[in-house]
């Protein structure tokens, strides 16, 4: 009697033991595949694909900007919603990402189609993502200005000096890794060469 109460408390935790295996190896699996998003390197830039960038973005508290005045220099506009998961799972590296490279970051977040700039501001301080500037552009005129029906996000557009379009990479990028202010340095470089 004690020997298959024995052989039945293995066969439990045995059981226990290999489903808790399992678990830990789906959630490692998971989160490798939704926390890496694409290199850098994938913003090299080719030819420009667009006329000149003239999005106008809205700030907190009644702010506006117009990415024209960004002209001169190339950078990354990174687009981003509130209601889109991969999007929020790479927000903490961007800003990461934001903080490494210091001031004048070429980056431009901006969220579309996730309400006014205060209910974004909101959304970042709920999640406890600091020090993201919580710009936001009109769905509508985002598909006007890149000329699509839709659009897939995150989505991050290599702008060159004069405002035009030069890469882009649908979907998330690995802002944490280690290389990665080091790459965009080079990314920036080739597209004004």
């Amino acid at each position: 009697m004690s020997g298959g109460l024995a052989s039945r408390r293995s066969l439990v935790l045995g059981t226990a033991g290999l489903a808790v295996l399992v678990g830990v190896g789906a959630s490692k699996l998971a989160g490798t595949v939704v926390r890496r998003g694409m290199p850098i390197e994938r913003l090299m830039p080719g030819r420009p694909v667009s006329e000149s960038v003239t999005l106008s973005l809205s700030g907190p508290e009644g702010a506006h900007s117009s990415l024209v005045s960004r002209r001169g220099a190339p950078f990354l506009l990174h687009v981003w919603a509130t209601w889109c998961p991969p999007c929020r799972h790479e927000l903490p590296a961007l800003v990461g990402f934001m903080r490494a490279w210091g001031t004048d970051c070429p980056v431009v977040p901006v969220a579309v189609s996730s309400g006014s700039p205060d209910d974004v501001r909101a959304f970042l301080g709920r999640n406890g993502i600091a020090d993201l500037p919580a710009w936001t552009v009109d769905g509508t005129a985002l598909k006007d200005w890149y000329r699509a029906a839709a659009l897939a996000i995150p989505v991050t557009f290599l702008i060159d000096d004069a405002g035009r379009i030069r890469a882009t990479a649908a979907g998330p990028l690995d802002w944490g890794a280690s290389d990665a202010v080091g790459v965009l340095h080079q990314v920036l470089a080739a597209t004004t060469a």
